[in-house]
Order: C-alpha cells, then structure tokens, then sequence
C-alpha cells in the first residue's frame, strides 16, 4: 500500500474523528459581551449598532439613535447595583455616551413624582445636582459637560413617584476631550 499524502492523511483522520466522536475543545470568554447587530437592552445584555468611532446622535422620526460605547452591567465593574435601565427601563435615557460637550437627559415618566439627577466624578463626588421637582411625562435637561474632566462618570437618578416605592438608577458615562 503507496504511503498516504497529506490531504488523504487529514481527510481520514477528519472522518475517524467524526466516527468516534468530537475532541473536546475550550474557549475564552470575555464578558461582558458586545453584539453590534441592532440597538436596545435587557436587564443581562446590552447591543448597538456600529462600535463607537461616531459619538453623533441622530432622529428621525420621534426616534433616536446615539452611537458610542456600551454600559456594561455596572454592578460587575463598579458594585453598582442600582444599574439604570434595569431600574427605569426605556423611560429614562441618557447620552450621548461617550460625551464631549453636552449631555442630554430625558425622562418619560407614566407617574408623578419627584425627580433628581446627580452627577458623580470617579471619586464618587458630586459635581452636578438638579433637582426637578414635581413632574408627570415628559423631562428634558441638558448639562454642559466643558468644565469635567476627562474619564468615566455617573448619573444618579433618583424618582420618588407620589404613590409607590422610590427608584434609584445609576448611569455610566465616559467623559471625553472636545
């Protein structure tokens, strides 16, 4: 019998495998996990579109899109527990992320209640507090972000609703140079 050349060598040794079974085989796995195949949350997974070479909102049609960076579950990086869109969902939206300039916050709240933003720097201390007040729907505040430093910050909101229990949600941000 002629000796077997490579190509037939692999190729029985690919059917053998397949024969008498799968070589166990181990991955690395990174979390959290980026999926760049469409926008939105869920309390365990977050996804955008594209990565973060754009940090440009964009609307169309009473929707919007911001590009830019993901946040991670808070609680696994920082001990935050009371990470935002898993405290207020889509009613509370924060960016855009990573932001130069001018961060925009917009809540659209279905009770009456009070409402307070708070910004944190790295160290955890407060740099920015606006307190809304009383509120029912729609909320927009811009905050001009040119006198921050550079690097990861937090957004805490706090809502009190008139009747029901109090919400606290925390945002990430990443702050960065014009």
């Amino acid at each position: 019998m002629p000796p077997l050349s490579i190509f037939q060598f692999g190729t029985s040794l690919f059917i053998s495998i397949g024969m008498f079974g799968v070589l166990p085989a181990n991955a690395q796995s990174i979390t959290p996990h980026i999926l760049n195949n469409g926008g939105g949350s869920v309390t365990s997974m977050e996804w955008s579109i594209g990565e973060g070479a754009s940090i440009a909102p964009f609307l169309a049609g009473g929707l919007s899109l911001n590009t830019g960076v993901l946040q991670p579950m808070t609680n696994i990086v920082t001990a935050i527990n009371e990470y935002g869109p898993a405290v207020f969902g889509n009613q509370i939206t924060v960016g855009p992320n990573p932001v130069a300039n001018l961060l925009r916050f917009k809540a659209r709240l279905a009770q009456v209640g009070n409402l307070s933003i708070q910004l944190f720097d790295a160290k955890s201390a407060i740099v920015y507090i606006q307190e809304a007040g009383i509120i029912y729907g729609n909320y927009d505040k811009d905050i001009q972000m040119q006198g921050y430093p550079d690097g990861v910050m937090y957004v805490r909101v706090y809502f009190k609703p008139n009747n029901g229990a109090a919400k606290t949600g925390v945002y990430k941000i990443i702050k960065i140079a014009n």
